[in-house]
């Protein structure tokens, strides 16, 4: 029986991420059950839905990767006490794609990794990021 409850999470979680996805994806929908590729269908993500305590992280990464679809992959967890709130679950992706997203979005320009002192309190930051020391004051 517990089995059987498992599954029937997982699919539940399938859905309740596609309806999430939908808000900007609006044909975005769950693969149901039995399916080979990705779990939510009509957005250009391949997507692995995980719902159970067992979570194996290489293993998912391995899947994505296997499937070869061209598209960017990245697993969603459901982690046990999360409910349906998908605005909380976790992504789990590779560096090099997350990499390749900040740059694209634009992260890199305009960052100069230069050492400066703080204004205010003298520590050594990143010239143009907030200092750590301040900010837990």
């Amino acid at each position: 029986m517990p089995s059987h409850h498992r599954k029937h999470r997982g699919y539940r979680t399938q859905r309740v991420v596609a309806d999430y996805m939908r808000q900007w994806f609006p044909f975005a929908d769950s693969a149901g059950a039995g399916r080979t590729g990705s779990d939510v269908l009509n957005v250009p993500f391949d997507v692995e839905v995980k719902a159970r305590a067992g979570f194996q992280p290489k293993q998912v990464l391995d899947q994505l990767k296997s499937r070869e679809s061209g598209k960017l992959g990245f697993a969603v967890l459901r982690l046990n006490g999360q409910g349906e709130t998908p605005e909380n679950y976790c992504c789990i992706i590779r560096m090099d794609d997350l990499m390749g997203i900040l740059i694209q979005a634009g992260y890199t320009k305009n960052l100069t990794l230069e050492p400066t002192r703080c204004d205010k309190c003298g520590s050594w930051i990143i010239k143009n990021t907030e200092c750590s020391t301040c900010a837990s004051l």
